[in-house]
């Protein structure tokens, strides 16, 4: 479900779509960072981790929000995302991930960042990330 939260952030389109009943989508723990997701961005950075079928990682700016976005590809992976990308001063983040051990749950956590940091990503195998950093 992460990857599917991911690919609204990374895919280019001005009608956003989730393959899930509207209902699953209004209860899913996730829905505030889902909703909070522009159809345009003022600002697109490619990640270096990035690479052509193996893993899309990238950060994008709507004012004064940044979203980091990770979809993976078949093989799990831990990632070390230094965020540069954040102007200075501090952010509160709300992160969403894949649940360890299921295919269809996801764990949203809370978190405070700042321009510098680095973030830890464990994505599983076809797995995702998402997070809205904030001011």
């Amino acid at each position: 479900m992460a990857n599917q939260i991911a690919s609204d952030v990374i895919l280019n389109s001005s009608f956003q779509t989730i393959a899930a009943n509207p209902q699953t989508i209004l209860t899913n723990p996730a829905v505030e960072i889902i909703k909070g997701i522009p159809s345009v961005w003022d600002e697109t950075i490619v990640l270096p981790d990035s690479e052509i079928g193996g893993l899309a990682a990238f950060a994008r700016r709507k004012g004064d929000t940044w979203f980091l976005a990770v979809m993976n590809g078949t093989q799990a992976r831990t990632l070390r995302v230094p965020l540069t990308f954040l102007a200075a001063g501090g952010y509160q983040a709300s992160t969403v991930g894949d649940r360890a051990g299921s295919a269809t749950e996801v764990q949203v956590e809370k978190k405070s960042f700042k321009k510098g940091d680095t973030l830890k990503i464990k994505v599983g195998a076809g797995g995702g990330f998402v997070a809205m950093f904030q001011r």
